[in-house]
């Protein structure tokens, strides 16, 4: 190193980068304060609110700002030119308080629309209610009639949608609360509709009526759909091996009983048995017991013997190998009704060796495998179980008025007890009713059906076309939805209920079979919308509700025909919305659920469709998950884990619960909902808000006609920040048209605490609080832009922040939502953004050497060769060899000075040297010469401003 004295003790040490050696001196103490003088930024905006202050203020911007923004987008954003953007709301149903999961599913419906209006585009959102409320309502009165079932459901209806209502506009969710723009299945427009779609379907064959097993819920005497079950993970059913006797045959087996060996979990169903099924492809043997009459065999598939063996404990001596062709030839003995003694064997393609004995019990009435079994072959499909789950008179008479799920299968098996060849239990996953929560049963009724066979195909085809999110799971939701639709055997689309759509069909009383023609649905139409409701359909009689002339085109009078008692599926009412709301040939750009709509709502609206228009209801699906405690459970009641929104909002904020959806509703299957992070989003917010605050103190008030136009600017930090305005723009539609909510919120704090915090802001001080006007202009105007759009990135997840920042920005009562913000091309600079990382580069190596002083009594020397980093720091510097302290360079390097100098060595040396001087009082930028009482630089502000 190299040693100078000087009269100002001027000690300088040059040095290769990795070196660091330096000295200081304490700055005098200020003589005179210069606060005054200094562009400090000043705003009314607050940094934080109590919360009632929250509270009022979240009010006021609902009343003022968000409760007008649908309407105003509707209007104005028509004329833009850009197709509007649908989001289909569904499915649709009132049930009571709201839970975090209606929170995740409707704030994440809102922020898709928001950050269409945001990019200027129109959109179509209409919120929907419907059933099933019914159980809920009558719970506490039973037997009601049907008219006094459907009055107290809709008075229930009424109230929850009311609940509802008020809460999701509490939310600032986007649509027209004002004008009450919601649709209801129970209107009497959503039921025409309804009653129109039934009727064409029928006439195209694909609906019709027929006698089948069914999902059936004895608590609530009705058929229900795959979609209304949920299961029973720990479901205790028997787990029996039951033994057939078979009838002589032509086996090489003298002098013994043979059995055909089966295994149940419903013995309940056995009386109803008509056959036996078994896999001609698989290979059977006849075996010995061990323990066991040894004159008696048991015929079983050699696939599963060792299974058979591992549960029972039974030990199994193969007496005959047997091709499965051979069975076909079987016959066998009713194990309870002896009068069936020569009982058939048949082929069947989902008898299996995955589990069992490859032998299956087939009751035609109570498996849907069974009953196509029935139908191929011709056999009875006898059913002893009625609507309430008891034996019926039909039964063997030790069963009639017997309970199947409570007595039937201890009933049987006692019964049986001679050819129960082992018994135990088994722990598994079991339907239940998803209202009652308690055990279904499969059961032959008379029901209406849609035949999915005939649409299948077309709706798999119709599935290829339409987008997936999110992405990272398309490929598996996509292929989730096939297979549930694929393996759907048939759609019941009738219920045994009062509160809903009556399916609008007469029937001979004689016969059973169906009268409908177009004039009769019409007609219920025309009276539908005379009166309001369809309520009439259950107080009517045939002769009050049919006219003379549309009895004579039916062909029959009044005392021969009955009405239906029976109401469409409410799969059926949500699968035919799109119809009622959307239009009858729109589609919906998106619709937007929960990943159990894959066999519910996603299905039904995409089987409805393809039915009566051939092509998919909706372009998208996204796809979200469910809310967990932070230890994993789903949220219920009996758990006590329950957090509601209004808890949330009422502690934290409604931004503060969007931006927690924001952050977790979009990529896991399992969003957890925790005090940690909902703190967490709260804490998040507040530096938000920090920094919007700032924003605001630096650029003021909007002014009246101001106009953002950028003139030559040669600042280079100004041409940087709106160079990364734009990729950061760009980065974050991208983001919201992925629906990648969680990486917008992420690319947002990234964005604020790099570019515009740690960066521009850190760098640009001085400047903006001690220098020019001009200078202070440009600030102003680059800080409006990078305002506008945070506001414009932040708006669809947090509106209720971003509307009142807004708020003190324009004070002349305008709101966020009438803006169009978009950056402009011409902002993106190469080359600004290659000279500000050049100089970054060095920054950090200054940063690595230079500790704990403070750098601006650093003079920074920089060698480097020509056309490489030195040419692009001369841009932000004087020209090589001068040390100058007030170019744009010592700005960025926060140094005192810094020269230029060239060399022959391609990386660049940097030398730093002490400066025994004091900074100026005002700006603590600028060394004092002799006798000064502030910088010149700071001389001339004060004197320009007096």
């Amino acid at each position: 190193c190299l040693f100078l004295f000087g009269s100002k003790m001027l000690r300088i040490f040059y040095f290769r980068v990795g070196n660091r050696l330096y000295s200081m001196k304490a700055a005098k103490k200020d003589a005179k304060k210069y606060t005054d003088t200094i562009n400090l930024p000043k705003t009314k905006f607050p940094n934080r609110l109590t919360a009632a202050k929250r509270e009022e203020q979240e009010r006021l911007v609902l009343e003022n700002k968000i409760a007008v923004s649908y309407a105003y987008q509707e209007q104005r954003l028509a004329e833009k030119g850009k197709p509007t953007f649908v989001l289909h709301d569904g499915p649709p149903y009132a049930n009571g308080q709201l839970h975090m999961g209606h929170a995740v599913n409707k704030i994440l419906k809102d922020i898709t629309l928001r950050q269409r209006v945001a990019h200027g585009q129109r959109v179509n959102y209409i919120p929907g209610w419907g059933l099933p409320i019914e159980l809920k309502a009558t719970s506490t009165a039973p037997g009601q009639s049907a008219q006094e079932i459907r009055q107290k459901s809709r008075a229930f209806a009424w109230e929850a949608i009311k609940s509802q209502k008020e809460e999701f506009s509490s939310w600032g969710i986007l649509a027209n609360w004002q004008k009450d723009n919601i649709y209801m299945t129970f209107q009497p427009e959503f039921i025409v509709n309804q009653l129109e779609m039934f009727y064409n379907l029928y006439e195209k064959g694909l609906v019709y009526r027929d006698l089948k097993p069914v999902y059936w819920s004895p608590s609530s005497r009705t058929a229900l759909a795959e979609a209304e079950l949920e299961y029973d993970a720990n479901h205790i059913s028997p787990s029996v091996y039951v033994r057939f006797a078979l009838n002589p045959s032509s086996f090489d087996v003298k002098d013994k009983q043979i059995y055909a060996l089966v295994w149940t979990t419903t013995p309940w169903t056995l009386p109803s048995n008509q056959a036996i099924c078994y896999n001609a492809s698989l290979e059977y043997v006849i075996v010995r017991l061990s323990d066991r009459n040894q004159d008696e065999l048991y015929l079983m598939a050699s696939a599963l013997m060792a299974d058979f063996e591992a549960n029972t404990q039974l030990k199994c001596e193969i007496v005959q190998h047997l091709s499965g062709e051979l069975l076909s030839k079987l016959s066998y003995n009713h194990p309870i009704d002896k009068e069936q003694s020569n009982l058939p064997f048949f082929d069947a393609s989902h008898v299996q060796d995955s589990k069992g004995t490859g032998l299956v019990h087939t009751a035609p009435a109570h498996g849907p495998e069974d009953f196509l079994v029935s139908l191929t072959q011709k056999i009875p499909v006898k059913c002893f179980v009625n609507e309430e789950g008891t034996y019926t008179k039909e039964a063997p008479d030790f069963l009639r008025g017997k309970s199947v799920l409570d007595q039937g299968n201890s009933l049987v098996l006692d019964r049986i007890a001679e050819d129960v060849v082992h018994s135990s239990k088994l722990e598994h996953s079991y339907p239940i009713d998803w209202r009652t929560k308690k055990p279904v049963i499969i059961r032959a009724s008379e029901q209406w059906f849609i035949n999915t066979e005939k649409l299948k195909t077309p709706a798999a085809d119709a599935l290829e076309q339409v987008e997936i999110y999110p992405r990272a799971n398309a490929e598996a939701s996509k292929k989730a939805l096939l297979t549930q639709l694929q393996k759907r055997p048939y759609w019941c689309i009738s219920r045994q209920r009062a509160w809903g759509v009556p399916i609008p069909v007469l029937y001979s009383r004689e016969s059973g079979k169906v009268v409908l023609n177009s004039a009769l649905i019409e007609h219920l139409c025309n009276l539908l919308r005379k009166e309001g409701s369809i309520d009439f359909w259950w107080v009517k009689s045939v002769e009050e509700l049919v006219p003379e002339h549309l009895l004579r085109e039916l062909h029959h009078e009044a005392k021969d025909l009955v009405k239906g008692t029976d109401i469409l599926d409410i799969w059926f009412d949500s699968g035919s919305t799109w119809s009622a709301v959307l239009g009858k040939d729109k589609i919906a750009d998106l619709y937007l659920e929960g990943y159990d709509q894959f066999t519910g709502w996603f299905q039904s609206s995409l089987l409805m469709s393809i039915a009566a228009r051939e092509c998919a209801p909706y372009k998208a699906l996204f796809v979200h998950g469910f809310t967990v405690d932070e230890k994993g459970y789903k949220m219920s009641k009996s758990l006590g884990n329950v957090i509601s929104p209004k808890q949330i909002t009422k502690k934290y904020g409604t931004d503060a619960l969007r931006w927690w959806v924001a952050s977790h509703g979009t990529q896991h299957m399992s969003i957890t909902v925790s005090d940690k992070l909902l703190q967490q989003a709260a804490e998040n917010l507040c530096k938000i808000r920090g920094t919007m605050r700032y924003l605001k103190g630096v650029i003021g008030e909007k002014q009246s006609g101001e106009k953002l136009i950028r003139t030559s600017d040669k600042s280079y930090l100004n041409r940087y920040l709106l160079s990364q305005l734009v990729e950061f723009e760009s980065e974050v539609e991208k983001l919201y048209q992925a629906y990648e909510y969680n990486r917008v919120v992420a690319c947002v704090q990234n964005f604020i605490a790099n570019q515009v915090s740690a960066v521009y802001v850190h760098l640009i001080k001085d400047r903006l609080y001690c220098g020019d006007d001009h200078e202070l202009l440009a600030i102003r105007q680059t800080l409006t832009h990078c305002y506008q759009q945070l506001c414009k990135s932040l708006w669809p997840i947090v509106p209720f922040l971003v509307e009142e920042s807004w708020s003190y920005y324009d004070t002349t009562g305008g709101a966020f939502h009438e803006q169009i913000v978009q950056t402009n091309p011409e902002w993106q600079d190469t080359k600004a953004t290659e000279v500000i990382n050049a100089a970054f580069d060095v920054k950090r190596l200054i940063n690595q050497q230079a500790g704990d002083v403070n750098t601006w009594h650093l003079a920074v020397t920089i060698k480097g060769k020509e056309r490489s980093q030195l040419d692009l720091l001369r841009e932000l510097h004087s020209p090589l060899g001068e040390s100058v302290s007030n170019f744009e360079l010592c700005e960025i390097l926060q140094v005192g000075s810094v020269t230029l100098l060239q060399s022959h060595n391609s990386d660049l040396d940097i030398a730093l040297s002490k400066l025994q001087i004091s900074l100026c009082p005002r700006c603590r930028r600028y060394g004092l010469e002799d006798e000064q009482k502030t910088c010149q630089r700071c001389s001339d502000v004060m004197e320009a401003k007096n």
